[in-house]
């Protein structure tokens, strides 16, 4: 058993990741569908039972209100019986002799009569019949003669039998219906004379129907009601042998018969009053078709249940297993070039779980061994280049200032003044760019870098450029970075004249403001975009040219003085532009 054990743990430990997790996933779903299984199962037998107890409950309730008008239909006969122009009448009809005065007692007495039916007929009374010596009072003629007067007096007979009590007649109940018989008396020489009897016809279908209507779809519900042992009314739609079938096979209070080949569901119960016992049957078709609808709905929730499960466990599935094979493509990119690090796609700085975390632990990685490189390598070749470029750079300005000595020298002698200032602006300019030296530098440093650029790009374009310079002598010795007016001059005159035709006016203003320098430089005949700076920082705008950017010239001032400080640079009408440049006072 061990070693079987061992064998499977060694089989599943060779499985893929993603077999393991779709493994573990249908282990789970299988235990999930089977208690679920089980459950409904449990639900379902405890539902059968509650069913069967509530249908119990719901037809002893019909059997009371079966009860309840029958009692009423008693009532009724002894209201009938004892009501005083009733026997007045019938007492008169022994002494009257008169045509007359029969005719009144008989209109009376059809109108007394046809009164109680319609008061009580929603108790299901067919008709009611007033007998006696003389005539017979109808409460509905056309019924009551539907009904052979045999049965009427055999109804008769038996109501004599019973002393004025109320007697029930139930042998006709399948038939023509129940009918409830009774005397009115009279007492004459110590002796009780029958002066009338009351036939009351009952229709017991309608009654049954009308009683179980608020609880029971009356086409399904049927009833078979006994005397004892003796069946004394069923439902129409059943027939002999089903019902004595019923009667010797449910031995419960309440149980499920097959008969035939349909399924019923038999409820026994008592009816008080008169003490008879019924037996109700409802198809238990019906009801198991019900069962086994809930049954295929559940079962076909948890089918969609289990669908939907294995979809979404699969999408999550490939969702993480994609993260791995980012991973392990990333480390074949790496082994293959270790200069750089691999773009695979996926952002994995701010995620925190595993997956993330493996990430960013082999980029660290990625980058520690590509610094160990570069100390290694990469910084020895940049040693060596940096040697040459040394070189170069003593030996190029030395010979770059003397062939521009040597020309100058020549300008001169020919005469030539605007090629000898061009030389000399150009000779001052490289002074201070090439230079390597760390010394102070001062506003008025970088303004006369401006003049020597200006004097140069008047030669250039004398007839199309116009320079001013405004700026207060208070912050000519004000400490500057290198190279920060001349960049912003260059770029008006190259946007300015670029933009327009007419003639680009380049002024130069400063001032000081609470402790705070204040140096514009204002060019006609360009616009700045919105947010620019914004932009170039986050290359939205891919800036042109080959001079030193703007957004060089805003960092240097923030890297020196601090983020309160910088470039500014907005438009002052739609034909002039302004590049602010703002710096704190700390003059020399």
């Amino acid at each position: 058993m061990r070693k079987a054990l061992q064998y499977l743990e060694y089989k599943l430990s060779c499985f893929s990741l993603n077999t393991k997790i779709i493994f573990i996933i249908l282990v789970v779903l299988f235990i999930n569908v089977a208690a679920s299984l089980v459950s409904i199962d449990m639900v379902q037998k405890s539902s059968n039972r509650l069913l069967y107890e509530s249908l119990q409950g719901s037809l002893n309730y019909t059997a009371e209100n079966i009860s309840f008008k029958l009692s009423n239909i008693e009532s009724m006969s002894s209201s009938i019986l004892s009501n005083q122009n009733i026997r007045k009448n019938l007492i008169a009809l022994d002494e009257e002799t008169s045509e007359i005065g029969i005719r009144n007692i008989k209109n009376t007495l059809k109108y007394l009569i046809s009164d109680y039916y319609q008061t009580y007929k929603l108790n299901n009374i067919s008709y009611i019949n007033l007998y006696n010596p003389r005539f017979v009072t109808y409460s509905y003629e056309s019924k009551s003669t539907s009904t052979p007067d045999d049965i009427h007096q055999a109804v008769i007979q038996k109501a004599n039998q019973n002393s004025g009590y109320p007697c029930w007649v139930t042998d006709y109940c399948n038939t023509y219906g129940l009918f409830l018989g009774r005397d009115s008396r009279k007492i004459n020489n110590l002796k009780y004379e029958t002066i009338g009897t009351l036939v009351v016809s009952i229709d017991m279908e309608k009654m049954i129907k009308s009683s179980t209507r608020s609880l029971l779809d009356t086409d399904f519900a049927q009833y078979i009601i006994y005397d004892g042992t003796h069946e004394i009314f069923h439902s129409k739609s059943l027939d002999a042998s089903t019902v004595a079938s019923i009667q010797s096979s449910l031995s419960e209070n309440y149980d499920v018969l097959k008969i035939g080949k349909s399924k019923y569901f038999c409820v026994r119960g008592t009816i008080s009053n008169p003490s008879w016992n019924y037996i109700c049957l409802i198809p238990y078709d019906y009801i198991s078709d019900t069962i086994n609808m809930s049954m295929l709905l559940s079962l076909s929730v948890i089918l969609f249940c289990v669908i939907m499960s294995l979809i979404l466990s699969r999408l999550l599935i490939r969702s993480i297993m994609k993260d791995f094979y980012l991973l392990i493509q990333k480390m074949d990119a790496f082994g293959k070039d270790e200069s750089k690090l691999p773009d695979i796609g996926g952002h994995y700085d701010h995620r925190k779980d595993e997956v993330g975390m493996l990430h960013n632990q082999f980029d660290q990685m990625a980058i520690k061994l590509q610094l160990l490189i570069q100390e290694n390598y990469v910084n020895e070749i940049l040693r060596k280049d940096a040697k040459i470029k040394a070189l170069e750079s003593q030996i190029n300005p030395h010979f770059l200032y003397n062939t521009l000595e040597s020309v100058n020298w020549r300008a001169k002698a020919i005469g030539e003044k605007d090629i000898s200032l061009m030389i000399e602006s150009l000779g001052s300019l490289l002074r201070v760019t090439l230079s390597n030296k760390d010394t102070q530098h001062t506003v008025a440093d970088d303004l006369d870098i401006v003049k020597c650029y200006m004097n140069i790009q008047k030669i250039r374009f004398p007839d199309r450029l116009s320079f001013i310079e405004n700026v207060d002598p208070s912050i000519l010795q004000v400490e500057i970075p290198l190279l920060i007016l001349q960049p912003l001059v260059e770029n008006s005159i190259n946007y300015g004249m670029e933009e327009s035709i007419d003639v680009c006016h380049i002024e130069i203003e400063g001032h000081i403001c609470n402790e705070t320098v204040f140096i514009n430089i204002i060019n006609s005949g360009s616009q700045f975009e919105e947010h620019l700076l914004e932009k170039l920082n986050k290359q939205e705008v891919i800036p042109h040219g080959f001079g030193i950017g703007l957004l060089n010239i805003h960092q240097r001032i923030q890297l020196t003085y601090g983020s309160s400080y910088g470039l500014n640079l907005y438009n002052k009408d739609e034909d002039t532009a302004v590049a602010q440049v703002t710096i704190p006072v700390n003059k020399i």
